[in-house]
């Protein structure tokens, strides 16, 4: 399931039917370029990590997260429900600081949803299929011009906070 279905872009740009599964090639090059440049998938996905908690805290691998499943301390083999999700950034903070040191396992979800996806990725996402569609429409016409694979600068800007989270 992508965050943005054909059938909305189709709608929104009145495409026609007969193109879909051209269409359907641009979008899936969208998500794959943007999912590249910020490097990690947009999409939610379940994650299991086994952390360390230093300074009362772990950082998780995903960004956004959406939910916790479970928070075990392999130390004293018991679940964790004292604890402060930082949904915007990676955190999880332990209140009381009662398992600094010791080794956590987390089981979490993280990515966004339909309904959590920010406006400038839905934008981004939008912008790219466009892009692709063009390129892919002049190379099956044989015009020939240089294609770039690089994002344009309009979208990497409008983006490039996404990459600098991840880091």
């Amino acid at each position: 399931m992508q965050l943005i279905e054909y059938e909305d872009i189709a709608k929104l740009f009145t495409l026609d039917l007969k193109d879909k599964t051209f269409d359907q090639l641009c979008l899936n090059a969208a998500y794959t370029e943007l999912e590249k440049y910020i490097a990690y998938p947009l999409e939610e996905k379940e994650y299991c990590e086994v952390q360390t908690v230093k300074d009362n805290r772990i950082i998780l691998d995903a960004l956004n997260i959406i939910e916790v499943i479970e928070i075990q301390d392999l130390e004293t083999k018991k679940d964790i429900d004292y604890f402060t999700v930082d949904y915007g950034n990676k955190s999880i903070y332990f209140i009381p600081a009662k398992t600094n040191d010791h080794i956590i396992f987390i089981n979490y979800k993280a990515g966004f949803t339909k309904e959590t996806l920010p406006a400038d990725l839905k934008e981004a996402i939008i912008k790219l299929f466009l892009l692709k569609q063009k390129t892919l429409n002049k190379l099956t016409n044989n015009e020939t011009e240089e294609t770039k694979e690089t994002l344009p600068a309009e979208i990497k800007d409008s983006i490039n906070h996404y990459t600098r989270k991840h880091l």
